[in-house]
């Protein structure tokens, strides 16, 4: 009676395809160096099963096996071998199989572009996040949530308005207390206050930063679809750039 062999348990992709691109990029590159060096360099089985671990990383392991993308790369075939091929046949076949492997690398890379979210390259060289919302949302941001991005995001602007007007309410009461210039001197001041231009700007931020509570309130309870890559990078720009304005902002003492 025959045994049917146990079915090995499924690993799942553990890199974004945005991480998985510049490492499989790096891999490729490589690829020249490994074909000159000789067929026997220990820096070819080193590059070999580098990229082995990275394509596990990036495209996971179906039923406990090698995804068909890693199984094409490692068993890709240089030049037909025979007995007694000599030194230079032999290195000829190895350049042959490096060069597969690179050419499958560029297939594989071009794969992982098309499944990384748009946010990979949403005004990549154009604008950068503040540090801080870098720090919180980057990472989230370029693997395509969205949502959460911009949730940690205005938790971390509406903490960062705690720490300078060492208020500790939090939504409107904390904005009101903090950037109200009515009748009261503002804790967080972002100009001389000197006319009513002033006031209408100081005013514009308050409305701005209580704005955000409601934001941070709508993604931490909505279930709603929040799948567009620039709606979701102008979110976290505008959380930068009230990150920036509390940067240069004059903060009073609390009376």
């Amino acid at each position: 009676m025959s045994t049917k062999r146990p079915q090995k348990e499924s690993v799942p992709p553990t890199l974004t395809p945005a991480q998985a691109i510049p490492l499989l990029q790096r891999q490729r590159d490589r690829a020249d160096a490994v074909a000159k060096a000789q067929s026997d360099d220990p820096q070819g089985d080193v590059w070999v099963n580098s990229t082995e671990n990275i394509l596990n990383q990036a495209f996971g392991k179906p039923d406990g096996e090698w995804h068909p993308n890693t199984r094409a790369f490692m068993y890709a075939d240089g030049l037909p071998m025979y007995i007694n091929a000599s030194d230079a046949y032999i290195q000829q076949s190895h350049e042959a199989q490096t060069a597969r492997r690179k050419a499958l690398l560029e297939g594989f890379i071009e794969q992982l572009r098309d499944l990384a979210p748009p946010s990979a390259t949403t005004a990549q060289d154009q604008y950068k996040f503040h540090s801080e919302i870098e720090r919180v949302s980057g990472e989230l941001y370029r693997a395509g949530h969205y949502k959460s991005a911009a949730l940690e995001a205005y938790i971390r602007v509406i903490e960062q308005v705690k720490t300078v007007s060492k208020i500790p309410d939090d939504g409107d009461s904390l904005m009101n207390k903090a950037f109200a210039c009515d009748k009261q001197t503002p804790i967080v001041q972002f100009n001389n206050l000197l006319s009513e231009a002033d006031r209408d700007e100081q005013r514009g931020f308050l409305f701005v930063f209580k704005g955000i509570t409601g934001l941070r309130n709508s993604k931490a309870h909505s279930n709603a679809l929040f799948d567009d890559p620039l709606r979701g990078h102008d979110y976290l720009a505008l959380a930068s750039v009230l990150m920036r304005v509390l940067e240069i902002a004059k903060v009073n003492p609390i009376s």
